[in-house]
């Protein structure tokens, strides 16, 4: 039997995710709203790219920003004031290509603090890119007189390693661990690092997969987790639209591209051992490498999860919320 946790949780407004209800002290909000959920890199028209916004306490933290996160933040009637804290799992565009506007228009509005982003090795350098591209606006400044401080003093860097862990103020914890994404014919490519994340608060735990394979890293980080958000992918359709799309890719490109898939992204079959394996609560998917709509691949999605977990599973959509109540 699927060991279940005693809390209470609900798919909420979207509205609510804006404007939190204050938690008692004894027990702060933890809530998982997916800003977008397409699995990149390829825009969709009715999925916005990988982006995650975790409520912990009274601290909003980004978890990886997908092209188009700020848009998204608006919708829920987010203040970007209120952004302070950044987690990007790894350095694919799909999941940072976003974090210039959220650099940059917390910049160019003056807010007030210092925006942190946490990532793996090569972060910093990332970082340094989008604030170099913001020498031209820094220059011209904003016409109202005085030019502005310098975009450098807006945001530092915090580069991770495998199996740290993370105090945020407010009490929350983060926990890393590098995952199976960039290994090569099973072995760890020890220069670049993809990373999945626990997030820790009053006795709750949510852990993002990110990107990855099957990995015995992530199962340990997820283990008794009160809710496991991991990417899926449907490989059958999506090799099958690659085929139809990429009529000039050879064979060779195609065969590459099958093991990358099948290898460092997760099936759904993979999902349901890593829940079962790690005893978590209920498995919340999001990345969704699959083409068109989820309707078709929906019954085969928790047809093989449901192999090894039992659990709920949920489908995330772009802005759904989940809420981890008290337990």
């Amino acid at each position: 039997m699927q060991r279940m946790p005693i809390l209470a949780f609900a798919a909420v407004g979207l509205g609510s995710v804006g404007t939190p209800a204050t938690a008692a002290p004894m027990c702060p909000a933890l809530r998982w709203t997916t800003l977008g959920t397409a699995g990149g890199p390829v825009p969709t028209a009715d999925r916005a790219e990988p982006s995650n916004l975790l409520i912990a306490g009274d601290q909003q933290i980004l978890v990886d920003t997908g092209d188009g996160t700020v848009n998204q933040l608006a919708k829920l009637g987010m203040d970007m004031r209120l952004i302070r804290t950044v987690f990007i799992s790894h350095l694919h565009l799909d999941h940072s290509g976003g974090l210039g506007a959220v650099i940059g228009l917390r910049w160019m509005n003056q807010f007030p603090g210092q925006l942190t982003v946490y990532g793996p090795p090569g972060t910093k350098q990332l970082v340094d890119g989008i604030v170099a591209s913001m020498a031209p606006p820094a220059r011209i400044g904003f016409g109202l007189g005085a030019l502005p401080p310098a975009p450098a003093g807006s945001v530092r860097v915090v580069e991770l390693a495998d199996g740290q862990s993370v105090a945020l103020d407010g009490g929350a914890t983060v926990k890393v661990a590098a995952n199976s994404h960039f290994d090569h014919d099973g072995k760890a490519d020890a220069a670049n690092l993809s990373f999945s994340y626990r997030f820790t608060l009053g006795g709750r735990s949510i852990t993002y997969t990110g990107d990855t394979g099957p990995s015995a890293a992530v199962t340990r980080l997820a283990n008794g987790s009160d809710m496991l958000v991991s990417e899926v992918i449907d490989l059958d359709r999506l090799l099958a639209e690659i085929r139809q799309r990429r009529v000039d890719a050879s064979a060779e490109m195609l065969a590459s591209m099958q093991k990358h898939l099948s290898t460092h992204h997760l099936l759904p079959a993979d999902i349901g051992t890593l829940a079962a394996q790690a005893k978590v609560g209920r498995v919340v998917l999001t990345h969704y490498a699959i083409p068109g709509t989820l309707g078709e691949s929906e019954p085969v999605l928790r047809g093989d999860i449901a192999r090894s977990f039992t659990g709920p599973v949920d489908l995330a959509r772009d802005l759904s919320s989940f809420d981890l109540g008290c337990k």
